[in-house]
Formats: structure tokens, sequence, C-alpha cells
């Protein structure tokens, strides 16, 4: 691979000839070859989320979500049947929930929304009520904050009651 091979072959293709390179060369050598200074052959080959990794003498494709890493002991269906594994009572009940219509609780999207801005409210309240509401949402609803529900009760009181 010359020069103007090296700047015009797409990132993927380039990326696999560099490596084959690789296997016999030291980075510095192939830079070299290829006619390009070292700092010019990183830039370029980080081109389509490449990375250089010089223990393995090697370029990778970088990654950005964490959920898409699999890692080599565990496959998808693992680290799915596992989260399935360890959320099975919380995810029974939901289910459970939805099919009878019992305590089906849908947040309102102001509740959770990006755009909201939140402050912080001290309210005096009967300490039995809200001891009875913080059980009741643990023992309910575990995978939803306090806040979130009372933000929702506040707006479902709203909405009956309004004239």
């Amino acid at each position: 691979m010359n020069k103007e091979q090296f700047y015009s072959t797409h990132p993927d293709e380039r990326v696999d000839i560099i490596n084959e390179m690789l296997k016999t060369r030291s980075y510095s050598e192939v830079a070299k070859e290829i006619g390009v200074p070292g700092s010019s052959f990183g830039k370029e080959m980080q081109r389509g989320d490449y990375v250089y990794i010089q223990r393995d003498n090697k370029f990778y494709k970088f990654v950005r979500d964490k959920t898409m890493v699999v890692s080599n002991n565990e496959s998808a269906t693992d680290n799915i049947l596992s989260f399935i594994k360890d959320n099975q009572d919380i995810l029974k009940k939901m289910i459970s929930d939805y099919e009878y219509g019992n305590k089906m609780l849908i947040l309102d999207e102001r509740v959770y929304s990006n755009n909201a801005k939140f402050e912080n409210k001290s309210i005096k309240m009967n300490n039995d009520i809200h001891k009875q509401f913080v059980e009741f949402c643990k023992k309910d609803y575990p995978f939803l904050t306090v806040q979130d529900l009372i933000a929702q009760s506040l707006l479902e009181f709203m909405e009956k009651y309004s004239k």
C-alpha cells in the first residue's frame, strides 16, 4: 500500500490491510513503509472509529455504547437471562398488574421530562401518612422513585378535582 492508496481506501477496508501488515511489522514501520508520518497515520486510521491497541499491535473498531459490548465469557443471551433472573419478581408483578388491570401506573410525561426544571420543596405533612406512602411505594412500585410518584399523584389530583 502506498500513500495515495492509504488515503483513498475506505476506513473499513484500510484497517484490514493495515492490520495484516502489523502482523509482521511495528506501527512505526508500517507508517514509514506507506510514506506517512506516524502522527498523520494515527489520525487517519482513527477515521471510521478505529483505535490502536499497542499491546495487540492492531486496530480495533471503537464501540461507544456499552450495551453493544459482549464479554468473551457471556453471550448477549446470557446477559438477558441474567437480567430476567435478577428481576424476576418485579417482572412477574408488572406482568400480573398489566394483565389484570391491577394498580397499573403509567407516569405522565411531565413527571420525567428532560426539559423539566427540578427544585427542592419542603412541605409539612402527617408523618404516619408519609411513612405509609413510602412503604406503599417500596412494596408496589420499587422501580419508581417516591419523588416521581408524588409528582404523578399531584397531577392526578389536579385532573380529578379541577373544575
